[in-house]
């Protein structure tokens, strides 16, 4: 059976099934629920209006971290959360989420005992961690892990780790293990209206399918808005007169060759000129440098960089570095939206809290928002809760997720890097791409001899096809933006890829010439569109 015709079965399922808990939204938080609860035992369908984490969710700043900058603001209690889940995600899907050094340099002679006391305080939180603790460094040891540095009054600095993780290819991870645990999960589908019972209680939704435009009325005892800065959309569908708590921000990074910004580690920037801290982190052979924190009133689908902001970045980083960046060293952008919730001052986003909150309409719509990647397996845990106690579930088992090894964890090891190079005669680094994507799977994907969709490019026709079959991969930007993440990148390399990548997924999902050309031109839009903002 192809993936289409899965989806249509699905589809009938949604219609003919009671379920105990219907979730809005397949970022991170959602994802998270639906796997817990599908773990629990629960009748779970999953709705997505576009592809999974095509929001925010996979345009972090790629870090499982505790959260240094909230030392200075005492969230200990959120940093030790932080912590606590950054050892579970190194244990449970080691092949996305890897320890990660960092560089926090230091120019002034108080700023090198004035850090290490707040990281002692960082590593007594963490406990006993599965990563090194901070040091003080020298400054031959801080250019020796972060070549790029400027070194006019370095005076050396801190070293410390925390993790780093493919934020898309966790999220798609996380999804496929909820539906292969029973869960029903649709993307390209978007809830029109709430069902509710002569008391006004939500008892289900409907929603029109994209793709088909078939709409379907679906039950569920309790449904769940996780729909990140969507969420006051459909708050409002369920309460036209429901107030909004969102307090919308945008974070931009900007990406870099690493011969540009040549590193060994990642660097933090503890002070800027908006207050906030700034990262620049090797990620997937490049270079990122963000983030900013820029309060929004506009909710966009694909929300594209400020020419403000890409400045604002060049010269902090250009602050910090020997190195001078322009915009002609960018090779890409991407901005996401962060879904805060504030019931105050909401142009002051630097000062609302990541927290996550949960609110009950009243006709039983549980919303979360808030929250970051870090804590997203606890955050589905609190919601997974919330949703039995308003949904009056029956008391099933525990949740089971803090031990819950994701798809690609067995089979991983240290070693298996050097195995797969020889196996299939890889370059390493598209050997070190393959293992970080998908582990001890990687055999399983790529069968006995993969074929590359472009010569030299180190990406197979067997991922696309992967992609679809277990993926719920269903465009050309579905691809090259978050199973592989070219377009977030190289801009000029996912503009090569696209048509090799629209050819072997028409196949696979059996598109007319039109359709085929729709897919191919929604992402070169794109494209054509962050290039406007760099250039």
């Amino acid at each position: 059976m192809n993936h289409l015709d899965e989806r249509k079965q699905t589809l009938k399922h949604l219609e003919s099934t009671q379920y105990d808990i219907l979730i809005l939204g397949g970022g991170a938080t959602g994802s998270g629920t639906a796997l817990d609860a599908s773990l629990r035992g629960y009748k779970v369908a999953l709705l997505e209006k576009g592809d999974f984490s095509q929001g925010t969710s996979s345009r972090s700043t790629k870090l499982i971290h505790g959260g240094v900058r909230y030392l200075a603001q005492f969230h200990f209690k959120l940093i030790y959360e932080a912590l606590s889940e950054r050892k579970r995600l190194l244990i449970n899907a080691p092949h996305l989420v890897k320890p990660l050094p960092f560089v926090l340099p230091t120019y002034v002679w108080w700023e090198k005992p004035f850090y290490s006391i707040g990281l002692t305080m960082y590593d007594i939180l963490a406990g006993k961690s599965i990563v090194p603790g901070h040091e003080r460094i020298s400054k031959a040891t801080a250019l020796d892990y972060f070549a790029s540095l400027k070194k006019e009054n370095l005076k050396g600095g801190i070293s410390y780790y925390d993790a780093q993780f493919n934020d898309a290819r966790l999220n798609v991870t996380t999804i496929r293990a909820a539906k292969e645990n029973g869960a029903d999960i649709v993307s390209r589908i978007e809830v029109t209206s709430f069902l509710k019972d002569n008391n006004g209680k939500i008892i289900g939704v409907t929603a029109k399918d994209s793709l088909t435009k078939k709409v379907v009325s679906i039950k569920a005892k309790v449904v769940a808005n996780t729909t990140g800065v969507w969420i006051d959309s459909l708050r409002k569908l369920d309460d036209p007169k429901a107030e909004n708590v969102l307090a919308p921000s945008q974070g931009i990074h900007l990406v870099f060759d690493k011969e540009k910004l040549p590193c060994r580690t990642a660097m933090i920037i503890p002070k800027t000129a908006d207050g906030r801290v700034v990262f620049v982190i090797p990620w997937e052979g490049k270079v990122l440098l963000g983030t900013t924190d820029t309060p929004i009133q506009k909710i966009e689908d694909e929300p594209l960089p400020l020419q403000s902001e890409v400045e604002f970045l060049l010269q902090t980083g250009n602050d910090y570095l020997d190195t001078k960046l322009t915009k002609d060293d960018i090779e890409s952008v991407f901005s996401g939206l962060r879904p805060l919730i504030s019931t105050g001052d909401k142009k002051d986003t630097k000062s609302i809290s990541r927290e996550e909150a949960i609110l009950v309409s009243d006709s039983g719509l549980v919303t979360m928002s808030g929250g970051k990647w870090s804590t997203f397996r606890k955050m589905a845990e609190d919601l997974t809760d919330k949703l039995i106690s308003v949904g009056n579930l029956p008391s099933k088992m525990n949740c089971v997720t803090a031990s819950f090894a994701f798809p690609g964890a067995d089979g991983y090891s240290k070693h298996l890097v050097a195995k797969i190079q020889t196996m299939y005669d890889l370059p390493y680094e598209t050997a070190v791409r393959l293992v970080d994507s998908y582990g001890g799977e990687v055999p399983l994907i790529l069968g006995k001899k993969p074929k590359e969709i472009k010569k030299g490019s180190g990406y197979f026709a067997e991922e696309i096809k992967h992609f679809v079959k277990k993926e719920f991969a269903l465009s050309v930007s579905d691809v090259l933006s978050r199973r592989w993440r070219v377009v977030f990148l190289d801009l000029k390399l996912a503009e090569s890829l696209a048509v090799p990548v629209s050819n072997v997924l028409g196949k696979e999902l059996g598109w007319k010439d039109t359709e085929k050309k729709s897919s191919l031109n929604e992402l070169l839009k794109h494209i054509k569109d962050l290039k406007k903002t760099i250039s």
